[in-house]
């Protein structure tokens, strides 16, 4: 005999569940509900596989009702699947005939037979029959596909209301042209105990059986499983592994709970920091909508999924990008017109460039404007020139009356540098200078259009760069990277540029980066085409940059280590859109609806409260049946 044990093979969902089965009192209210006391005596079920696929199930159960309970007058059966038809379906109680067979209020899946004036009374015992013909109970294995399969699980009730245990037996017969040695078991938990040939004549066949003297009925019910030659029906259910997973998800009920109760957690976190908190309305009106979907459709359910962790990675990507947005909520008007005027580090902040790169640009600007001195290049090391170490106010007067601009945002960045002379640069803290650097640039952006203006600056960039590499000659092309060298920095590939330059002969360093130590007695500054390495007092630095974009790269990059956005203490707007405005909208509309309410008068009246008398009966057994 050729069987497969279960640690060999894990069979999914080929066969079809049954769902629970209870037995109740039709109509009883709660409080008669705990009365129902019975044992079932034997549980017996035999199917029959048919040609065409489907399956003929003979329920014979014996119910021994007890001392002083309810009478049973109707029996809940548990079904395999939903399309069932309730003409294929008959059923009797002791020899009698039942005909009123119906759709069960109490079981999902199932149907309940009303045994009439034939009830079991209390302490009777009764003989319920019950058959019917499922369609789509043969699948092809999905094993073997030479093999067709069949799973069954027997229909149970509340453990709460039974006494004892219960003989169950389950037999499961098979086509003719089977012969024993092709019948095998899907589970080794659940193998059958027997087979054996039953009938007679050509209606001899194989029967696999499974017998419990003493078990106790419930929702862990064994799940039986056998597989046989495909040939030996006419067809055989096939489907999809997308198809099985789902008929295997729709069949599990707290399942599909726990996973709705998580998808949608999932999806109010994300919506919620999508829009920082707001959007509360519209929020719970899509988790609505994904909760009906949900609970209709367990294919939908699961695909759901998929977009949604894909919608959540997208945000926390997205989020994670602006977490290194430093710039405060700004008063800007689309359509206000362009904010013309920034110097270069007032533009990378409304670019919001690296914060690094911002604070290299002032220092950067201040050394070009003389106001600053090298005094080591790497680490960058810098020192104030002697007439602008004094109050701002006199530096103001001293650097106007020396034909220089200097910028109000730049006073903070010389106060923080006076004194460091062996201190380099990225060690010191500019948060305070650059915070102040920030703001004023956000200020200076009310009323004008922000996309606008950051396409401008853009522009200029764009524009320097134009300019600088149309020129031929060295020298007037020095003299133009010196006028916008600032600005050419905006630009995100502008060290690759520079060394693409490098590659082709052409080397720029200007003179106000070298070292003011390395330039004593050279007779002042070098020249603009002086060599691409500066002259350094520190060692290895040629092996760190081989030009003036890697110098500066490399020092900017060191400056990004030491700042970041966060440490600024700067309000930044949180979340990717602000849905606050449908807030407001649904506020008013609620507002409005009420203020109709109390306009249209609306009597008062009495009553209220539940018009069913037995509505609390359905909450009375855990098994979620009568």
């Amino acid at each position: 005999m050729n069987c497969w044990s279960g640690h060999r093979r894990y069979f999914i969902g080929t066969g079809v569940l049954a769902c629970a089965a209870m037995v109740w009192l039709a109509g009883a209210t709660s409080v008669a509900a705990q009365d129902y006391r019975f044992r079932v005596l034997e549980l017996d079920l035999q199917v029959y596989v048919q040609p065409d696929a489907s399956a003929r199930l003979e329920y014979k159960i014996v119910f021994q009702n007890q001392g002083g309970a309810h009478a049973i007058d109707i029996v809940d059966i548990g079904l395999p699947h939903r399309a069932y038809s309730v003409s294929n379906m008959s059923a009797s109680i002791d020899g009698v005939g039942l005909s009123t067979i119906r759709k069960s209020e109490y079981v999902d899946i199932g149907v309940e037979v009303h045994l009439g004036s034939h009830q079991i009374p209390s302490g009777g015992k009764g003989t319920f029959r019950f058959t019917a013909t499922m369609p789509d109970m043969v699948y092809q294995d999905t094993t073997d596909k030479t093999r067709a399969s069949l799973q069954m699980i027997p229909t149970w009730f509340d453990p709460q209301l039974q006494v004892g245990s219960t003989h169950l037996r389950i037999a499961v017969h098979f086509p003719p042209s089977v012969t024993p040695e092709q019948v095998t078991y899907h589970q080794e938990q659940t193998r059958y105990h027997e087979k054996a040939l039953y009938g007679e004549g050509d209606a001899k066949h194989v029967v696999a059986v499974w017998d419990w003297a003493h078990h106790a009925l419930s929702s862990a019910n064994p799940k039986v499983g056998v597989s046989f030659p495909k040939a030996a029906v006419d067809r055989v259910v096939t489907m999809s592994s997308w198809a099985l997973l789902v008929k295997w998800f729709s069949e599990h009920r707290e399942l599909q709970i726990v996973s709705g109760a998580l998808l949608g957690v999932l999806f109010l976190v994300t919506f919620f920091r999508f829009s920082h908190g707001t959007g509360w309305a519209l929020g719970l009106l899509i988790l609505g909508g994904l909760v009906f979907m949900m609970y209709h459709s367990p294919g939908l359910h699961l695909l759901a999924w998929l977009p949604m962790i894909g919608l959540c990675v997208w945000n926390e990507r997205t989020l994670s990008r602006r977490q290194t947005s430093y710039l405060p909520a700004m008063a800007t008007v689309e359509g206000g017109g362009i904010k013309r005027g920034l110097t270069a580090p007032q533009a990378a902040v409304l670019l919001e460039l690296p914060l690094g790169k911002v604070v290299a640009l002032v220092i950067f600007g201040l050394l070009k404007k003389g106001l600053l001195t090298v005094t080591s290049s790497e680490p960058l090391t810098v020192d104030v020139a002697e007439p602008y170490r004094a109050p701002s106010k006199i530096r103001k007067r001293r650097a106007s009356e020396a034909g220089v601009v200097l910028h109000n945002y730049e006073h903070p960045f010389l106060d923080l540098l006076i004194g460091k002379t062996e201190i380099p640069v990225q060690q010191i803290n500019m948060q305070g200078a650059l915070k102040s650097l920030v703001l004023a640039t956000a200020n200076r952006m009310k009323g004008f259009d922000l996309s606008d203006s950051q396409e401008y600056y853009r522009r200029i960039v764009d524009r320097a760069w134009r300019e600088a590499e149309a020129i031929g000659e060295i020298d007037q092309r020095t003299d133009a990277v010196n006028r916008n060298f600032d600005w050419m920095m905006l630009d995100p590939t502008w060290g690759d540029r520079f060394d693409h330059w490098g590659s082709h002969g052409y080397h720029y360093f200007p003179h106000w980066a070298r070292s003011h130590r390395a330039t004593q007695g050279h007779h002042g500054a070098a020249s603009s085409s002086a060599p691409a390495i500066p002259a350094t007092s520190k060692t290895g630095f040629s092996e760190v940059a081989a030009s003036f974009a890697g110098w500066a790269e490399n020092t900017s990059n060191g400056l990004v280590a030491a700042i970041q956005p966060g440490s600024l203490g700067i309000e930044t707007p949180q979340g990717i859109v602000d849905l606050s405005g449908v807030d407001r909208v649904t506020a008013d509309v609620f507002e409005a609806l009420a203020e109709a309410s109390k306009s249209s008068g609306g009597g008062g009246g009495g009553g209220g409260g539940c018009a069913c008398a037995g509505c609390a009966c359905a909450c009375a057994c855990a098994g979620g049946g009568r």
